[in-house]
Formats: C-alpha cells, structure tokens, sequence
C-alpha cells in the first residue's frame, strides 16, 4: 500500500468499506485500518455509487466526542471528570500539544474522509455503466459537501491545512492558506447545491443524506465565518462575503423546507428524528456502530453527558461547577432545561435523581454538576449511555436565522429590520411566543441598537442556542474573543483547579499532529507549539 505523506492510507478505498475507530471509551481513539480498492473496480449499479458516498459519511460517526472535546471542552463552558493525564482530561486542562489522541484521530479522519470524497468522485465522473446520470450528479454532490464540511471543520481548528482534492494528491502536501482553503470549501459547496435535490424531494430511504438545503446553509455560515478570519481579505471583499452569506441564508429561509419546531426539546427527541428544523444532522440508531460486536449507535456524545448515569459522580463532561450558562437564561426560556439537567425522572425507581443539590439544607444548591441533557435520551434514560443512539444535530434552522441577523449586522456596521426579524424567530420560539406575529411579542429584542450592541445580542442569544452543540471555540475564534473570553470566566477566576486561566493566544490554533510532520517536513508547526519556527504571537492586536 502507498503511503501518503499527510495520511497513511489507501489513494482508493473498498466500495461501501466502514471506517473505524476503536472507541473502547471516551478515552480511547485509534485508527483503523482501511483496505485498497483496484482502479479496475468502479461502480456498477446506484446502490454501488451510494456506497462509495457512505463510507465517507461514516467517518463521522466515530467523531461525536472528538468535536465536542475540542470545541466545547476546551472553553470555559464545560468541564472534564476524565483521568486529567488523558487525552480528553488535557484538552479540559487545556494543555493539549502535537501528541494529543483526540487532535491527531480528528487529522487522520479528515484526510482519510478526504481520500475517500475523492475517490468517490474521480469514479463516478467516469459515468461508470449501470450508474444512472442523475444518481451519480447526486452522489457527486454528496461527496463534495462532505469533503466541504470535513475540510470546514479542519480550516477552523488548524488554520491553513493542505486541500487535497485527487486521490493522487497527498505526497509532500503544503499547508494551503486559509484563503485558498475556504475558496475550496466555497466550490464545493456550491457545486453540491446545484446537485442535490431539497429535502422534500429526498427518498424516505435518503433522509439524513446532505441536500441542497444543508449545502445552502452552510455556504451562509462559511462565509460568514471566512469574512471573520481570514486576514489576507480586503475590506471590499469580506463586505461582499458577509452579503453572501445573508443571501444564501435567506435562500434557505425562503425555501419553506425548514421550520422552527415549536418545542425547542424535539430537536433531541428520538420520535422527532430529522424533524423539521433539522438541516444536517448525523445519523445515529441501534446497530449503526462501525466496531465488531457493537450494536450501539455509538453516538459518544450520549455516553460521555451520562457516562456515570444516576450517580452523583463526574460524567466524562458536565457543565461548570458555576452554572454560568444555565443560570444566565431567562425566566419561561425553554432552551434552559432542554439543555441542562439538575434532576431526571428515573423510571426504574419512580421519582427524581438530583445531580445538582442542597448539601447542608440551607435552601440554596451548591453541590453537585448539572449534567447536559440535550444528548440524554429520555426514552431510554437508564441505557442512554451504552445506547447511544440519538442523532448528532449540525445545522439547524435556529443557526441559519441568528446567521443572517449576524450577516446583516456584519455588511451593514449595523442591523436593519430584516435582522432583527431573523434575530427575533428565535427569540420567540424559546418562550413560546407566536413566531410570525406582525405584532411585537414580550420577549423580542428591541431596536435601536448600534453595531456593538447587536452583536453581544448574538453572542448571548448563540450561548443559549446552541449548548453543547459543538460551535462554542468556533464562535470565540471567529469573533476574535477566545482568550479574554476565557480568562475572565467566573470558572477562569474561581475555579483554578480547571487550568482555564491558562488559556494563550497559541490557542486559537491546535497543533499539527507531530508525526504528521515526521512522515512530512513541509507541515509548518503553528505558534506556541513544540517544533514551530513561528517567533512573534500572529496574534497580537487581534483581541
């Protein structure tokens, strides 16, 4: 087998071959091995088109916990009860380097998620007989947006990283520019827009698949998002940019395929899955697991927010001991107890379990951890954890409304109606307030603000939103606010046993796994990292 020098993989992969990753806990995250697929052998028929495309989506089920580790554990939200020498007990602790377990699995994922995008791809582009026309446009498709969202989520975590967009390409790759990256994500997406059918049109047997609702919808937060970071743009082009991701933002509003569920809960209810609100979501059900003799779905997100069930005892992630973001909601807002649980109804024992409770009896709680509840599931409460089979939301139609008020706001230095209109939605939905009232409902957000005053609106109103849903460190990043975020966090200042007050610029970036750049040379070392050549913070002046 060729060795590429970013992956260590086979340049074409087995049709419909799993990709896994030996999960034996949260703590445990191994490659796999993949097998190697003669040039000779393309596809012959849909079904064997559609098993190329899901290899590369099951690269994704073994990742639940690697997100969420480096995207809300590493912030001053959430807290780790893992052993603090592991790999996920470092990224709590904050003191990660080019070694960490969940920073090179989450490397070797995307590159071989790349390997396989493309070879999905260059086979199909053959027009392969036996592959209908419009199953091989809609399969290519598929494997661009997802080449697109694994390639997104690597431009976020490392900076520039190397796009490898040919099954031949890989050998002594360079770490492309940030510029160069999003450019690729953008034609990839648009590409996949223009091929994939909106969900209405999906198959029943196609549901979860990506459409041209979730290409759309992320092509409005990428660009939100590139006109944010990358420095080498011009003030021409991220105003440009940030129209652009307004108007792909609306194009999925006004699609009508996409609504605001009513209760914010049925996001996460397992009778609820791909509601109506879900734009791009990752499938997981009983028997899904990629590992030998696990029937779970392996969502790991559903293991490790109840890792130790009804026990006082420290799941492998919880909330902070202050309870910043659960306390911080409004009266009536039911986002607050959808996403955080200081008691469950245990069915087993008929009443109540109290993670979070009164120690002393003096009335106030002060022992205890809250548990995230978003990815406890509540049919299945007793098994959630070994389970694991709840649906890991991506995009939601919550995110797109807040990412056109924020477009808008971002063009314009200020918003306008139709932002406050888009800020509102959510707004309304999370007190039960009639969404598309003409009339002002009690908890709408007030206009007249300026720029600065918006923009804290959204920081807050994405804090309530989206808990536990892997965009936390991606929104400090972007908005350029990680570090002074964290280190004036109440669990910064009271907490120290948590290291957050440790938080650095060279944050912003995580390392490139270091025997990524043994097997390769040309993979510069970011700042602040063993091994990097980088003497000056890139940093400064940036908060």
């Amino acid at each position: 087998m060729k060795k590429n020098q970013i992956y260590h993989t086979a340049q074409s992969l087995l049709a419909g071959v799993v990709f896994g990753l030996t999960l034996a806990s949260c703590e445990s995250l191994d490659q796999g091995n993949l097998s190697e697929l003669a040039e000779s052998n393309l596809p012959q028929s849909d079904a064997d088109a559609k098993a190329l495309v899901n290899a590369v989506y099951s690269s994704d089920i073994e990742l639940a916990t690697t997100y969420m580790y480096l995207i809300d554990l590493t912030t001053e939200t959430t807290v780790s009860g893992e052993n603090p020498n592991g790999g996920g007990g470092m990224l709590g602790l904050l003191s990660w380097d080019g070694t960490n377990s969940y920073v090179v699995s989450l490397w070797r994922a995307v590159y071989a998620s790349l390997a396989r995008a493309n070879d999905t791809i260059e086979k199909l582009q053959t027009n392969p007989a036996g592959v209908s026309p419009e199953i091989a446009s809609q399969v290519i498709g598929e494997a661009k947006f997802l080449r697109a969202y694994y390639l997104n989520y690597a431009v976020q975590l490392w900076g520039p990283v190397p796009v490898i967009t040919s099954s031949k390409g890989g050998t002594n790759a360079v770490r492309n520019s940030e510029t160069e990256v999003y450019q690729q994500i953008v034609a990839d997406l648009e590409d996949a827009a223009a091929r994939l059918p909106e969900r209405s049109k999906q198959s029943q047997s196609d549901i979860g698949r990506a459409s041209r609702g979730a290409a759309l919808a992320a092509l409005a937060k990428v660009y939100l998002t590139w006109a944010q970071v990358d420095d080498d743009l011009t003030d021409a082009q991220r105003k440009e940019y940030f129209g652009k991701s307004a108007q792909y933002a609306q194009q999925v509003i006004d699609s009508n395929e996409y609504s605001l569920e009513e209760d914010f809960y049925d996001n996460w209810n397992n009778q609820n899955r791909n509601g109506k609100e879900s734009i791009f979501a990752i499938q997981f059900y009983l028997g899904s697991s990629t590992r030998d003799g696990d029937a779970s779905g392996n969502n790991h997100l559903c293991h490790c927010s109840f890792s130790t069930s009804f026990s006082v005892s420290l799941p492998h992630i919880a909330p902070g001991p202050d309870n910043t973001v659960e306390n911080s909601y409004l009266p009536g807002d039911q986002r607050k107890d959808v996403s955080f649980a200081d008691s469950l109804w245990r069915p087993s024992t008929q009443n109540y379990f109290h993670f979070y409770f009164d120690a002393d009896g003096d009335g106030i709680r002060e022992s205890g951890f809250s548990r995230y509840n978003k990815y406890i599931d509540h049919d299945r409460v007793e098994t959630s954890a070994a389970d694991r089979a709840m649906n890991r939301q991506v995009i939601r139609l919550a995110e797109v409304y807040l990412v056109l008020a924020e477009a808008i706001n971002e063009r314009d230095g200020q918003p306008n109606q139709q932002a406050y209109d888009a800020f509102n939605k959510v707004r309304r939905r999370a007190f039960r307030e009639d969404i598309f009232s003409a009339a002002a409902q009690s908890h709408d957000l007030k206009s007249g603000l300026d720029y600065e005053g918006f923009k804290s609106a959204i920081i807050q109103e994405r804090s309530w939103e989206f808990v536990l849903e892997q965009k936390h460190l991606l929104d400090l990043k972007r908005w350029k606010i990680l570090v002074k975020t964290i280190k004036n966090s109440a669990l910064a200042k009271n907490f120290p046993e948590y290291n957050k007050q440790t938080i650095d610029f060279k944050h912003y970036r995580f390392p490139i796994p270091q025997a990524q750049r043994v097997v390769n040379p040309n993979l510069w070392q970011n700042y602040g990292y063993d091994g990097s050549d980088i003497t000056t913070n890139p940093y400064v002046g940036r908060e």
